[in-house]
């Protein structure tokens, strides 16, 4: 079933106080941007404050600089969705599978190895649960974003169903009234489902993962209404005006140092 029974429980009773939204993917005057250029969903729900890493990458071609969290970061990705990506028969297979997914990452993967195995036997467990359940899901699809103004293509980490999940590699912020910016991230990927498959998206899922002392998971259950889909796409058409006009936004107040242009900004 991939997503835990108390989430689908959840959902259903979300889904049960009914759902509106007046911005829909496939309603074209509701998505249609105001600029010709259109950003990747990455680039609209960045951390930068001013949107000036896409900027520095799109319009002054600056050099990115790797970080140890960005690494680790894609390293928690890429074990999780192993066992997702992949047809399994045998236990043998499996470990393989996960000593060439840390061993690709050096010694970064052999620092978090047993943490990282646990993370990986999690998701072991929900693939089996929805391969035997008939759950279908799709690891980092190719699902069309210029319907919606964004990329030629966006992905998110996972499409169950018509549900898509996001995974990332941190706590929760604690701040239930804020929107973090992989809530605005399944906001988006909703909107590209709708205007391409014409169905409704109300629910989205953001799975942190963290790994100190050992992995732990937090679920939450995202409903994606009118404020999330209008933020979004008010930042897609912000980061399309900055790339269009050349314009730089300036250094952020605070900028989050696991950013890959952090150097850059800050010298």
């Amino acid at each position: 079933m991939v997503l835990p029974r108390w989430v689908w429980d959840y959902i259903r009773i979300v889904m049960e106080n009914g759902s509106y939204a007046e911005v829909r993917g496939w309603l074209r005057d509701a998505v249609a941007p105001r600029h010709s250029i259109r950003p990747s969903v990455s680039e609209a729900t960045s951390p930068c404050p001013t949107k000036r890493d896409a900027y520095l990458r799109r319009v002054a071609k600056a050099s990115i600089s790797s970080s140890d969290s960005l690494t680790f970061g894609r390293l928690v990705h890429e074990v999780f969705l192993a066992p997702l990506r992949l047809s399994f028969t045998s236990l043998s297979e499996l470990d393989s599978l996960f000593n060439k997914v840390i061993g690709d990452y050096g010694e970064l993967g052999a620092r978090y190895k047993g943490a990282l195995y646990e993370v990986f036997m999690k998701s072991v467990g929900l693939a089996l649960q929805a391969r035997e359940e008939g759950v279908p899901i799709s690891v980092e699809p190719l699902i069309p974003g210029a319907l919606i103004g964004f990329s030629d293509f966006i992905r998110p980490d996972l499409i169950v169903g018509f549900i898509p999940v996001e995974v990332v590699s941190s706590p929760p912020s604690g701040d239930d009234s804020s929107m973090g910016r992989k809530d605005l991230a399944v906001a988006a990927y909703a909107l590209a489902v709708e205007a391409w498959v014409g169905h409704p998206i109300d629910i989205g899922i953001v799975l942190h993962i963290t790994v100190n002392g050992g992995a732990k998971f937090v679920w939450r259950v995202i409903k994606v209404d009118d404020a999330l889909r209008r933020t979004v796409l008010d930042l897609r058409d912000t980061v399309a005006r900055i790339i269009e006009h050349g314009d730089d936004p300036g250094v952020a107040g605070n900028c989050p140092r696991s950013c890959p242009f952090y150097g850059v900004c800050h010298g």
